[in-house]
């Protein structure tokens, strides 16, 4: 018997996805989550599902922090991401935290059903609409020109909103070193000042947050 957990902090959307695959296929549910935090706990000393169908946008942990963590501690975990978000942000954030497929939630219930038995079996099934978000993604100026790892490092201050004479101090550097990265910062992301840069980073998850 294949094994679902389903992890979504909405109720109605979970009764919806239980009904779903009961009536469409012989899986089983074997646990239902609000919360990345919730499912992390219970497979600490539980039995691995075959699949786990995962919300983005949750309380406590969202979808990507719960898929990277659970990627890092079970591997061979499938997960499949089921979103209503599409956008760049989000699509990078799954990629990276190297779920099995991503599906949209207004999916027919034969396609949703079929994409989940696809992931089951080892394939990596993505929705062309995140395909299409991860195309446009590649244009994106901090892709396009990758920062260094000191300039990471000067980027993950400047979010904390240290000033250049602080950073300087942490990373044992001449002020005038980090003025040129912090240069270097704007010209590869394409912004224009501190607050611009910091917002960058943080929407596309350059520094630990």
């Amino acid at each position: 018997m294949t094994s679902i957990i389903l992890v979504d902090d909405h109720h109605i959307v979970r009764q919806g996805l239980k009904f779903l695959i009961s009536s469409m296929t012989d899986y089983t549910i074997i646990g239902e989550f609000g919360d990345g935090i919730e499912v992390i706990d219970y497979l600490a000393s539980n039995e691995l599902p075959d699949c786990i169908l995962m919300d983005l946008v949750m309380p406590n942990m969202d979808g990507i922090q719960t898929t990277k963590k659970l990627k890092e501690r079970y591997p061979d975990l499938k997960i499949l991401v089921l979103s209503s978000y599409v956008d760049e942000e989000h699509v990078l954030g799954v990629m990276e935290a190297g779920a099995d497929g991503y599906e949209v939630k207004d999916a027919e219930p034969g396609k949703l059903i079929e994409t989940i038995k696809r992931i089951v079996a080892g394939d990596k099934v993505f929705h062309p609409s995140v395909m299409n978000a991860v195309k446009n993604a590649e244009q994106l100026p901090h892709l396009q020109k990758k920062l260094s790892k000191r300039e990471l490092e000067v980027l993950e201050q400047m979010v904390k909103g240290l000033t250049n004479k602080e950073i300087a101090a942490i990373l044992f550097v001449s002020e005038k070193t980090v003025k040129t990265h912090v240069s270097h910062i704007f010209s590869k992301l394409e912004v224009n000042d501190r607050t611009q840069a910091a917002i960058y980073a943080m929407t596309y998850n350059l520094v630990k947050k």
